[in-house]
């Protein structure tokens, strides 16, 4: 089972002891709810962090955007995805995948033509990692990005198995037919019909009511990867995959020899250290510092 009591205890003990942040920004684009966390310096690189299941830019991420822009000369953009959070739809549900896609469009470009001097690195955790996979390869971008983050990220029901630890309880259950109609009828039916079971404790979902515990065929499908080895290797931008030592769901040693195998001389991949599946989020700070000045 995934952390969360330690993760919440985590966050609380180091929201005390950072500093505040100074420059905080909240914006809507397009239905799309977003909040920028401004260094003091002026703007090189705009880091735009994208959550996982279920959850929101909410869940943890102002730690990881208030570590990354203190002291340094980049802002942290975290989003909502649509049908999560603050942005607009149904939760859980969106009229297709692409449209999931194409307001990754939308952000950068906003951050673009607010910042044109600016890099802009896309940073996916968990299942918002899927996305971005999706997003880089089976949709066509408009907008240019420097490099990509993946922390912890989820590859699907596609990975092989191997890596999934096979003693891990289930974070999400999942009713099949609805997808196999969805892929028999070319994405025509079941599209918006609930198919993801996301199994938070109770405990979480009275302090975070804005959760998501269902998702469609056309949600899940906008954030899981379909061929997630051959998706990898096609990746266009520079990524750096960090994965948590002590990940809940998927074996770090094992997913590590998967992306090696995928061939992608732009994919280089780190382990964070006496991490968890949550609170590596609050320990890759220093790594993703070394990838934004590798990519500078």
């Amino acid at each position: 089972m995934i952390d969360f009591s330690g993760f919440s205890a985590y966050r609380t003990q180091l929201s005390a002891t950072l500093p505040v942040a100074g420059k905080v920004t909240e914006f809507e684009v397009a239905g799309i709810y977003g909040r920028l966390y401004a260094p003091e310096s002026t703007i090189e690189d705009i880091l735009i962090v994208y959550h996982g299941g279920g959850v929101n830019s909410d869940a943890g991420y102002d730690i990881l955007a208030r570590q990354v822009s203190d002291g340094t000369a980049v802002a942290v953009c975290l989003v909502d995805i649509r049908g999560h959070g603050r942005s607009s739809g149904h939760k859980g549900k969106v009229s297709t995948p692409t449209h999931i896609w194409r307001d990754v469009d939308t952000v950068v470009g906003d951050m673009h033509a607010t910042f044109p001097h600016a890099r802009i690195h896309l940073l996916g955790h968990s299942s918002g990692g899927g996305m971005l996979i999706n997003y880089f390869t089976r949709y066509t971008p408009t907008q240019k990005c420097n490099s990509m983050i993946l922390i912890a990220p989820e590859f699907g029901p596609f990975a092989p198995a191997e890596i999934r630890k096979s003693t891990a309880t289930p974070f999400a259950s999942v009713n099949t037919w609805p997808f196999i109609v969805n892929a028999l009828s070319l994405g025509w039916l079941s599209g918006d019909r609930f198919a993801i079971t996301l199994h938070f404790p109770e405990e979480v979902l009275a302090s975070n009511p804005q959760f998501v515990k269902h998702y469609s065929v056309n949600m899940a499908n906008a954030l899981t990867p379909r061929q997630p080895a051959t998706q990898l290797a096609l990746l266009p931008v520079p990524v750096t995959v960090l994965l948590a030592e002590k990940d809940e769901l998927f074996d770090a040693r094992l997913t590590e020899t998967f992306l090696a195998a995928c061939a992608n001389q732009q994919l280089r991949c780190q382990i964070i250290a006496n991490s968890h599946h949550l609170d590596c989020l609050f320990n890759a700070l220093d790594l993703i510092l070394q990838h934004l000045i590798a990519h500078g």
